[in-house]
């Protein structure tokens, strides 16, 4: 079969007829079959169209609730970082302070070592020292003793002397 253009196609105004329009005629029940099948297609397609305006609408409405939901935690998440913020400061604060007050404790400790080394000192000085006055009172006493028993015997002897 061989292909001929419409000559009504690029308006030439010529009159004939060629076999595009004897194909194109179709029989009468062909017309409206073809009109029933546009009619439904119409339909369906009407059908579909609603179908995706409310498919269309439920993403929005679930668009929506995601962003709410996303403001949401997106709040819950700046209220969580403003109080790790504050409790990370006050745990700072508490760590600088326990530091401070351990250091001031590790200088009284070496304070209280020092005086304990000087007492220490003091005692064992005392200690020596008294000893060393025991040992002259010892002395002493005895000393003290054997004079009594010289004195005792220098008086006896007197007596003695006396009597003769």
């Amino acid at each position: 079969m061989q292909k001929e253009l419409n000559p009504e196609l690029f308006g030439t105004g010529v009159v004939g007829q060629s076999r595009y329009k004897e194909e194109s005629v179709m029989p009468h029940r062909q017309v409206m079959a073809t009109e029933e099948k546009i009619a439904e297609l119409r339909t369906q397609v009407k059908f579909v169209m609603e179908q995706m305006a409310g498919l269309v609408a439920q993403v929005n409405e679930y668009i929506k609730s995601s962003q709410m939901k996303l403001e949401r935690m997106q709040t819950g998440l700046k209220a969580m970082e403003n109080n790790h913020s504050s409790t990370r400061g006050e745990t700072e604060q508490r760590f600088a302070h326990i530091h401070h007050r351990l250091s001031e404790r590790k200088i009284m400790d070496g304070k209280v070592q020092d005086m304990m080394d000087r007492h220490s000192n003091v005692l064992r000085t005392f200690e020596s020292r008294m000893n060393h006055l025991q040992t002259m009172l010892a002395e002493k006493d005895a000393q003290v003793v054997a004079a009594q028993a010289a004195l005792n015997d220098a008086k006896m002897e007197i007596a003695r002397l006396k009597r003769f």
